[in-house]
């Protein structure tokens, strides 16, 4: 009598590892269309030629207050405007400088409870926290614990995001260990930095960006670009460090206090092979972003580009994962790869405990954050999504929609 096949799991498993909770996901609670939705448009802020408290030149974030208000960090102005629920002007603060409540480079824009609003220059090195109504209340510098070191130096980078009331902060450092040929040379570190007192905690260290790396006759190293070589990505939210490596779908969450793994989310996927026809839409779609008016370019600048291209090294699979944020319950939201230029596929949306929820995907147009790239960093609520939207003539708008969860 034959036996049964029992049938193949799905769900989310739930598991155990040396103490560290594992989620592994099979297949999603909700189908797709039937999960969350982010919905109708709430509230856009922008102008191509109005009033210039409207006209944005590098919006850096934007983050919605208690009272419905929202507050934008434009890095081009190196500033901070508020606008109220309905979007109307209500005040700025900030300008280029050095001097208390002034920016050199405003490279990030976070919200505390009770509507305190956190900002970073990694030129100078400084936080800076101002009130609801745009106030400097006190500034933190960034910088490691004293009894932390790398042998090869390292420097205060980029934000990553809130985790609580401390604000987490990339480090890149020089390692000892480079070779030539494919590495993971500059290491990543995150730092926690408590915004009351600016006490600094060492979280974690990985693995940064592959790169080819050449070893000069002088004991140096110099870099060139791997196609497709895998990174690290990161995000924070509601007192939860998520971090990734493009290379296969995992998320380790990590605690804010320690850097202690607290729980690690994973699918099975497996990459995907890099063909020269892989490689040539990669090329045309980083083409189109580099050259929009590719007839506008000097004579033989555009093909000069793609010969460059084409002599750099490849990794033979694409990434799998392209970024990772946590939204303000503690959820995690996984950006599957997708090539430059390409329609960017939906979110895969994880609760805190691990359980794949479904799929989401954003309105077009509306930028995903990417810590590595430098893009706008998008804010994602209990019932909204702010981040921004690039219109006609590549201006700038902040927009909100709905989250229907």
């Amino acid at each position: 009598m034959a036996c049964d096949t029992p049938p193949p799991p799905t769900g989310t498993l739930h598991t155990d590892s040396a103490g560290v909770p594992i989620a592994t996901a099979v297949t999603p609670l909700s189908p797709p269309g039937e999960a969350w939705t982010v919905g109708e448009l709430l509230a856009e802020i922008g102008t191509i030629d109005g009033p210039p408290e409207y006209q944005f030149a590098d919006v850096v974030a934007a983050v919605r207050l208690e009272n419905g208000g929202i507050v934008v960090a434009d890095r081009g102005a190196s500033e901070l405007r508020s606008y109220d629920a309905e979007g109307n002007f209500q005040w700025r603060t900030g300008g280029e400088g050095e001097g208390p409540g002034e920016f050199r480079q405003l490279d990030y824009l976070g919200r505390m409870a009770g509507d305190s609003l956190v900002t970073y220059d990694p030129t100078l090195l400084r936080i800076q926290v101002f009130d609801e109504g745009g106030r400097l209340s006190h500034t933190l510098r960034a910088e490691l614990p004293r009894d932390v070191g790398s042998p090869g130096g390292s420097a205060a980078d980029r934000a990553v995001g809130m985790a609580g009331d401390r604000l987490i902060i990339r480090f890149v450092e020089l390692n000892d260990e480079a070779t030539t040929g494919i590495a993971r040379w500059i290491d990543y570190r995150l730092v926690a930095v408590d915004l009351q007192d600016g006490a600094a905690t060492s979280l974690i260290v990985v693995d940064g960006e592959e790169v080819e790396l050449r070893g000069g006759d002088g004991g140096g190293y110099s870099e060139n670009y791997y196609v497709f070589g895998n990174m690290p990505e990161f995000g924070a939210a509601a007192g939860t460090i998520a971090v990734i490596d493009t290379e296969a779908y995992r998320v380790r969450l990590v605690s804010a206090l320690d850097g202690a793994t607290e729980r690690i989310i994973r699918r099975e996927v497996a990459p995907r092979a890099v063909t020269d026809a892989v490689f040539e839409a990669e090329l045309d779609g980083i083409v189109e972003m580099v050259f929009p008016n590719p007839d506008a370019a000097p004579a033989g600048e555009v093909d000069m580009f793609r010969r460059m291209w084409r002599g750099y090294t490849r990794a033979p699979v694409l990434p799998v994962l392209r970024s990772v944020q946590v939204d303000a319950q503690g959820s995690v939201w996984v950006a599957p790869f997708h090539l430059a230029g390409a329609d960017p596929a939906p979110f895969d949306v994880f609760a805190p405990d691990g359980t794949w929820l479904g799929t989401v995907a954003l309105p077009p147009g509306l930028v995903r954050a990417y810590i590595h790239y430098r893009s706008p960093y998008l804010e994602i609520g209990g019932d909204y999504v702010l981040g921004v939207w690039t219109g006609e003539l590549d201006v700038q708008y902040v927009r909100m929609y709905r989250l229907h969860r």
